[in-house]
Parts: C-alpha cells; structure tokens; sequence
C-alpha cells in the first residue's frame, strides 16, 4: 500500500495539480493604484485662528513648493530653535494650501514610536493593505514609502 500512495504522488498529474496549486497561493494579487480617498489630511492639531505674521515665511514656502515646468519633487524645511514657531508655520501652511494639494500627512518625529505610529495613520488613511494589524509598523513604513514612490 506504501508503494501504490508513493507511486501516485509522483504521477504527472499529481505534480501539475501541486505546481498549480502552489501557484496559486503565491500569485501576486493585483492592488488598486489609488486605495485611498483624496483629498487625505492628516494634520494633528486644528488651525491657530490666532496665527499671525510670518506671511515673508509663509510666502516663501509657496513660492518654493508651488508646481513648476520640470515636474521635480521639492522638499522644504523649517529649522530653528524650539519654541519659536516651526510647527506652527508648517501647519499654516498646510491649512491654508490644502485646496493645491491631493495630500498633505504630517509625520511626527519627536520618538521612534511617534514615527511608527505616524507611518501606520498614513498607511490606514491610504487603505494600503494589512496596514490596520498590531504590531505591523515596519511594515507599514516601508508600504507608505513603496505607495510614495509609485504615485509621486
């Protein structure tokens, strides 16, 4: 009986039926390009509506980051010492420029787990998959920045 099973596994048709299964289960599954909603905004505190001045600043960061012909991705950072209003004028910013802009995530760096947790909002406000599982923040990380480099 042993030899009849063994002879049976090792049959073409056995074979073709495990190659296509195996197949199978480790085909890529097609994702959708876009899986989120746009416009997506993710800023964590509400508008100052006592925000004042910086409009040189503010004017600046337009100025610099507004589209141009050749189609380049820009970065633009805000430096200084604490306290004196960086976030506050990203922030302005990124209310007062949302209309331009199909996207706008804010990434929090004051700890390692404040990052993680920032690239998970993100990778679940995009829909990316399997972002909404415990304990997955590499991994979302490394979706979020994938899903950036395929849109952008």
């Amino acid at each position: 009986m042993k030899h009849v099973s063994e002879v049976t596994s090792y049959s073409r048709v056995n074979q073709e039926r495990q190659i296509k299964n195996m197949s199978l289960r480790h085909a890529l599954v097609p994702e959708n390009e876009e899986p989120g909603v746009f416009p997506n905004i993710i800023l964590p505190f509400s508008q100052n509506p006592r925000f004042y001045g910086r409009a040189a600043e503010l004017e600046k960061i337009e100025k610099y980051l507004s589209p141009k012909d050749d189609q380049s991705l820009r970065t633009y950072t805000i430096y200084g010492r604490r306290g004196v209003g960086k976030t506050e004028i990203a922030l302005q910013f990124a209310y007062m420029n949302q209309p331009g802009f199909d996207a706008i995530f804010w990434i929090q760096c004051e700890t390692s787990v404040s990052i993680r947790q920032s690239f998970t909002n993100v990778a679940v406000a995009l829909n990316l998959p399997g972002a909404d599982r415990d304990g997955h923040h590499e991994e979302n990380q490394l979706a979020v920045k994938n899903w950036l480099k395929k849109t952008c």
